[in-house]
């Protein structure tokens, strides 16, 4: 619903015009039935796409889709890859990264984990593209106070505003990979995809100034509720944070 308005549902309805559209992208996992796992990518406009995950199996006609979901063009952090854990499907996953900017541990789901898992070595150092997708956002309070999750209302808790203004700060939730957040508009842009209108924000993650995280928000017209963030701005909310890597390691 983060994306698509209608949910699922409308996801859906949009699964023929999305595998007409797509071509497969980087390498294909190839397992011991015999099947075959590949990586279908979506045109990307302004910075957002759509990947698909399709099982071609030997001797049969067609391909079977077993999940979907939005691809978020980030920024580039230097991190330590402390826990990697891939579902139960064997395809997709979640990784947490300990940034080496402010030290934060991030833990956020990987595109295309199948395509990297000899790349996750515990403890080794590795550069994944941070982006988030905001499930709810509005502007702070400024005449309130932050330090708890928002409650719906734009306030945190108990730190004075002040002390949080142009400060990144994310806080997890009970989901992996879901934070909710006290954000820096650092500035927007707006973009479109498949007919949808997005804003892209550039903030940061964590940290303040020079030692900070900077990666993007997207944030559709129908989460924003009318709401236009200003660069200088402080929001909060909650986002879906993804990484990527790039294709080919070495």
């Amino acid at each position: 619903s983060a994306f698509f308005p209608e949910g699922s549902r409308e996801y859906v309805g949009c699964l023929q015009n999305v595998f007409e559209k797509s071509s497969a992208q980087g390498p294909v996992m190839h397992r011991k039935d015999g099947s075959s796992v590949i990586l279908l990518a979506y045109p990307s406009t302004g910075g957002l796409s759509v990947h698909s995950h399709i099982i071609m199996t030997q001797g049969k006609g067609k391909a079977d889709f077993v999940g979907g979901y939005p691809a978020l063009e980030g920024l580039p952090v230097s991190c330590v890859i402390e826990q990697a854990h891939i579902w139960t499907n064997g395809i997709s996953g979640v990784v947490a990264a300990r940034e080496l900017a402010t030290g934060m541990t991030l833990s956020f789901f990987l595109a295309g984990f199948f395509q990297h898992v000899p790349q996750m070595q515990f403890g080794s150092r590795a550069e994944f593209h941070l982006a988030g997708l905001a499930l709810a956002l509005m502007k702070a309070d400024e005449n309130a106070s932050a330090g708890e999750p928002a409650d719906g209302t734009g306030r945190f808790g108990d730190i004075p505003h002040e002390a949080l203004h142009g400060r990144g700060i994310l806080f997890p939730t009970e989901v992996v990979g879901m934070w909710a957040f006290h954000l820096p508009v650092l500035g927007t842009e707006r973009v479109e995809f498949m007919g949808r209108r997005f804003l892209r924000i550039l903030t940061l993650f964590s940290g303040q100034g020079k030692e900070a995280v900077r990666g993007y928000l997207y944030a559709a017209d129908h989460v924003l509720k009318g709401y236009e963030p200003q660069t200088g701005d402080d929001i909060v909310g909650t986002l879906w944070l993804q990484g990527s890597m790039d294709r080919d390691p070495g």
